[in-house]
C-alpha cells in the first residue's frame, strides 16, 4: 500500500528531455505566445510581493523543493488544501535541487491563519521504489495535472487533465482526457483519503485544439459553475476561449454528468457543442471568485496562459458579460533571463483579509532545465497582494 512520508533515500532524477516536454506543454497551453498583450493598464490597482508567504512554502519541508500549479481549496474554517502540478522532490540534505526528481503532482494542507502563513504540511506517496504523485490515472499510462477544486458538503472534488506520451504528437505527448476526482473523507489525513475518479464526457481533443472543463469552479446558490476552454488555433494566438457550465451541487456530488448545462449566449443547453465563448486570450488555469470591492465576479489569470502579465476581468454574473482585461501585475522574472517565463496566475479568495484585496500566486520557470537546478528563485509559488485603490 502507498503511504504518505518524507523521502529519505536518494530519489532518481527525472530525465531532462522528459521535463522539457512538460515545459513544452505549458508553451502549447500558452497560445504559443510570450509577451505583453493589448490589455488595459489601470492605476486602480496596486501590487506588492509577499516574501513571507513565499518563504513559508520554501521552508515547510526539506524534501519539497518547488512546484507549479498552486490551486487552493478551502477545506474548512481551519484548513486549506493546496494542489500542485510537477513537483521537485529531493533528499532532505540535498544542495538545492541537486539529485532531485519530478513527480507529476503533490498536495499540501495549510492551517488557516488570518493575514499570515499557517503551518504547511506537504504530501506525496511512495511505493517500494520511489516517490510518486498522490493522484494517479486509472489507466497505467500517463499522468494527472490538477486544475481546480471545491468542497461541497462532505465531498471534495478536484478537476484534472490527463496527459500521455505519444510518438504521434509533434511534442511527444498530448492531452488524453479530463478527469473529475472525488474524495469522500477530506477531513481525514490525505494518506487515508478514499478517492474515486471519472472521465468527464465533455473533453475533446483534435489538432485544432482541445476542449476541457475544470479550469476554475465557483459554488453559488446551490449550483457549481465550472469554467473551461475551447481552443481554436486557426484564430491565432488568442484562440483559447473560456466556456462555462453549471450543474446542481447534488449532481456533482453524485457524479451525474447529465445535470450539466452549458451557457449558449442567451440560454443554458445540455449540448456542449452549443456552448458560447465568454472571452478569448484565456489560460488553462485561472480563478473566478466574488470580489466585494467591485460587487462583481472577478477572473484572474496569466494573459493567454503564458505571459508576464497577470490580468483580471469582472462581470456581474458568473457567465458575464465580462469586461476587457486589465493588467494587475507584470511578473519581473521574465526579464531576468531570456529563457525565463511566467504563467499560472490565479487568486485565492480564502487568503484575502479585506474586501478590496486579492492574494495571487503565479509560477516562474525556465526553458533551460539546468536553470531550475541552479537558480532557486524559480519554480516556487510566487505570492503577490493586489489592492483595489
Amino acid at each position: 500500500d502507498s503511504r504518505t512520508r518524507r523521502r529519505t533515500e536518494r530519489p532518481r532524477r527525472m530525465p531532462a528531455t522528459r521535463f522539457a516536454l512538460a515545459l513544452l506543454f505549458v508553451l502549447l497551453c500558452g497560445c504559443l505566445r510570450i509577451g505583453v498583450g493589448t490589455e488595459e493598464r489601470s492605476p486602480r490597482w496596486k501590487a506588492e510581493g509577499l516574501p513571507r508567504w513565499e518563504e513559508a512554502f520554501r521552508q515547510a519541508d526539506p524534501c519539497w523543493r518547488g512546484a507549479d500549479g498552486d490551486a487552493s481549496v478551502l477545506l474548512s474554517a481551519s484548513r486549506i488544501l493546496w494542489l500542485f502540478g510537477d513537483t521537485w522532490i529531493t533528499n532532505p540534505d540535498a544542495r538545492g535541487r541537486h539529485g532531485g526528481r519530478v513527480i507529476r503532482n503533490s498536495l499540501a494542507i495549510e492551517d488557516v491563519a488570518t493575514g499570515r502563513p499557517g503551518k504547511i504540511r506537504f504530501f506525496w506517496w511512495e511505493n517500494a521504489e520511489e516517490a510518486r504523485a498522490p493522484f494517479q490515472p486509472k489507466q497505467a499510462t500517463g499522468w494527472l495535472w490538477p486544475l481546480s477544486g471545491v468542497r461541497l458538503g462532505e465531498t471534495l472534488l478536484v478537476f484534472f487533465v490527463q496527459v500521455v506520451e505519444t510518438a504521434d504528437a509533434e511534442l511527444g505527448f498530448e492531452l488524453s482526457g479530463s478527469v473529475l476526482a472525488s474524495v469522500s473523507n477530506p477531513d481525514d489525513p490525505p494518506s487515508e483519503w478514499r478517492v474515486d475518479s471519472w472521465d468527464t464526457p465533455f473533453f475533446s481533443h483534435s489538432r485544432a485544439g482541445d476542449t476541457v472543463f475544470g479550469s476554475a469552479c465557483l459554488p453559488l446558490e446551490g449550483l457549481l459553475y465550472i469554467y473551461g476552454y475551447r481552443e481554436e488555433w486557426s484564430l491565432g494566438p488568442e484562440g483559447r476561449r473560456v466556456l462555462i457550465a453549471r450543474a446542481p451541487e447534488a449532481a456533482l456530488k453524485s457524479v451525474d454528468f447529465s445535470g450539466w448545462r452549458f451557457f449558449a449566449g442567451d440560454h443554458w443547453t445540455g449540448d456542449v457543442s452549443g456552448a458560447s465563448p465568454l472571452f478569448d486570450g484565456a489560460a488553462t488555469e485561472m480563478s473566478v471568485s466574488w470580489f466585494p470591492a467591485e460587487r462583481s465576479f472577478i477572473a484572474v489569470y496569466s494573459y493567454c496562459g503564458l505571459s508576464p502579465n497577470i490580468v483580471c476581468r469582472t462581470a456581474p454574473r458568473p457567465e458575464g458579460p465580462w469586461s476587457d482585461p486589465t493588467v494587475l501585475y507584470e511578473c519581473p522574472e521574465a526579464s531576468w533571463n531570456e529563457n525565463y517565463f511566467c504563467y499560472g496566475g490565479k487568486a485565492h479568495p480564502e487568503l484575502a483579509t479585506t474586501g478590496n484585496e486579492l492574494i495571487v500566486t503565479y509560477s516562474a520557470n525556465s526553458w533551460d532545465f539546468d536553470d531550475l537546478s541552479k537558480d532557486l528563485r524559480l519554480y516556487w509559488p510566487r505570492f503577490i497582494r493586489v489592492v483595489r485603490r
